[in-house]
């Protein structure tokens, strides 16, 4: 087989790892495009890790068809997707697994229809697509697709060549676009993640043979992701009921279309002689008699969730994964599901106990540099024993890896809109697991909106926002994400922006104190803030324990 013309599952994988290999030298570029220059920046760190879990689940798979290395490839970065950038990234791999599907190999001509696919599926991710950012990147990479495709005898490395061309031009285009990316004088991050994967499978090509095609980081390196073959639903439809369908060429197409309209979450995944089967369904008998119909049935499993009490005991690793315990270990008993528990996410140990105080089941570590994975959050919220569980992500940039958890998590999972640490403790404050799931819900949105939030952090580059200029190194401080003050006091940065952020309505300022800064120097902030609001306020500090940010704070 020419190599140049024919893609299969093989080199499929090559290009996965190559991509890896080569975004990895590349991550912290991408980071430092964050559009503020605060040192949070980690689109190329989500993608790197995205991608990374793609190709473990790729790891050892040699002989695959096309179609089964990029459905393993979409798998693994679905579940291991971290932060806006990766959800978006695992819908890209999960559209070309629907150009590939059933596929052995692939020449430019269906590569280009990947492309068509992954557009589409990345577009209908998003809520409200945005322009500027790695969708138009995409589309851009879709267009070229399709012209080389048209060239008669095109190769594939061509094609990746020309998409790589046009998504470098698509890309130096996005600050036009985007007004906050003009003014920060930087590129779409994400875009840029993107054409970096797309340069690394090119590179594949021009570097010739001699890649070995087990050659991705170690064990240590990857996100602690659990790759399972189901997607668990919502308690509505209660039976959860898995199977395997053996025969000879199975349609798995045929098969998902007509088990979908029987329940939530539904996978159907395999090829050939053997289809795994997952749904909840609230009819289980058709649910087999459907899969009867396609070839013999066997491991048959049918749980009734609602009544279901026992609960894999899980460990918690200090990252937020939590972890499978060794096997062999078996819980001490078994306990029933308490109606309601509650999952927060935090970095600083100061932060995370004062939210496990407020009735925390359990907070995971992350949100500032490492955003929980969608594997991550699956696995939270299946260690807590409760029928319904309500999530504080706590930062923007963890709700579409939430959403995509959501879909996977077997309870009812409630995502409340709470943006940063402040909103979440106010959101913490107003819950009541006395009260319905509805009356909680309303509470902890009203709280999250009441509540001002303010950062004292310092510049990770030199920029411009609004009147604002900085210098790498400089003290920034910001209200609701907006650049409010510049100075080379971390103290004084405070108090600039909490007289910018009290107003008439407000009576209490709440200070969280990062783990730079000295005890003396946090218990003199409220004599220091009274200087700058006046006396007529309640001032609470405590200690967050945060790295990077020396200050979080609160008005309400």
């Amino acid at each position: 087989m020419d190599r140049s013309s024919l893609l299969d599952g093989d080199r499929f994988r090559e290009l996965v790892f190559a991509a890896q290999r080569y975004l990895s030298q590349r991550k912290q570029e991408v980071d430092s495009l964050n559009v503020f220059p605060v040192p949070d920046g980690d689109t190329g760190t989500n993608m790197y890790l995205t991608l990374s879990s793609a190709a473990e689940s790729l790891k050892g798979k040699q002989g695959l068809s096309l179609s089964q290395a990029a459905d393993a490839a979409s798998m693994g970065a679905l579940m291991g997707a971290r932060g806006n950038s990766g959800v978006i990234l695992s819908q890209i791999f999960r559209g070309i697994a629907k150009g590939f599907a059933g596929k052995q190999t692939a020449d430019a001509k269906d590569l280009a229809q990947a492309f068509e696919e992954a557009v589409s599926t990345a577009y209908k991710a998003v809520m409200r697509p945005v322009e500027g950012t790695i969708l138009t990147v995409l589309r851009g990479m879709r267009d070229a697709a399709r012209v080389a495709a048209a060239v008669p005898g095109a190769t594939i490395p061509e094609l990746f060549r020309e998409c790589v061309t046009k998504g470098r031009e698509v890309l130096d285009k996005t600050p036009e676009m985007l007004p906050e990316l003009k003014q920060a004088g930087v590129v779409d991050a994400g875009g840029k993640g993107l054409v970096y994967i797309v340069e690394g499978f090119l590179h594949c090509y021009e570097a010739g043979a001699g890649m070995l095609l087990d050659d991705v980081p170690s064990d240590d390196e990857l996100p602690a992701v659990q790759v399972d073959d189901e997607e668990i639903a919502g308690i509505e439809n209660p039976y959860d009921t898995q199977l395997l369908i053996l025969g000879g060429g199975l349609p798995i197409d045929e098969i998902r279309a007509d088990l979908e309209p029987l329940g939530d979450s539904l996978l159907v995944v395999g090829a050939g002689d053997v289809v795994r089967v997952h749904i909840h369904t609230d009819a289980p008998h058709k649910v087999l008699d459907i899969c009867l119909k396609y070839g013999d049935l066997s491991q048959i499993t049918i749980d009734n969730m609602i009544e279901q009490s026992r609960q894999a005991r899980l460990d918690r690793s200090s990252h937020g994964h939590v972890q499978r315990q060794d096997a062999g270990v078996q819980p001490e008993q078994a306990k029933p599901l308490k109606e309601l528990g509650i999952i927060s996410v935090a970095t600083g140990d100061g932060l995370q106990e004062i939210m496990k105080s407020l009735g925390c089941d359990l907070v995971m570590d992350g949100g500032i540099t490492m955003n929980p994975s969608t594997s991550d959050l699956v696995e939270a919220v299946k260690s807590v024993g409760a029928k319904k569980v309500i999530f504080l992500p706590n930062n923007g940039n963890i709700f579409l890896a939430a959403k995509q958890a959501k879909k996977l998590t077997g309870r009812n999972m409630y995502i409340v809109p709470s943006k940063t640490v402040p909103q979440g403790i106010s959101a913490l404050l107003a819950l009541n697991p006395n009260e319905s799931i509805r009356e909680n819900l309303k509470k902890a949105g009203k709280a999250v909106r009441s509540v001002k939030t303010g950062e004292v952090t310092f510049a990770a580059r030199n920029g411009k926002f609004g009147k604002h200029v900085m210098r790498e190194g400089d003290i920034i401080g910001l209200v609701d994400g907006k650049v409010e003050a510049v100075g080379q006091n971390s103290e004084q940065v405070l108090g600039e922006i909490v007289k910018k952020m009290v107003g008439k309505n407000h009576s209490v300022v709440t200070v969280y104190y990062g783990e730079d800064i000295e005890p003396a120097t946090a218990e003199a902030l409220p004599g220091l803030l009274e200087n700058f609001i006046g006396s007529g306020y309640e001032i609470e500090v405590y200690r967050g324990g945060q790295p990077l940010y020396y200050y979080l704070v609160s008005v309400e």
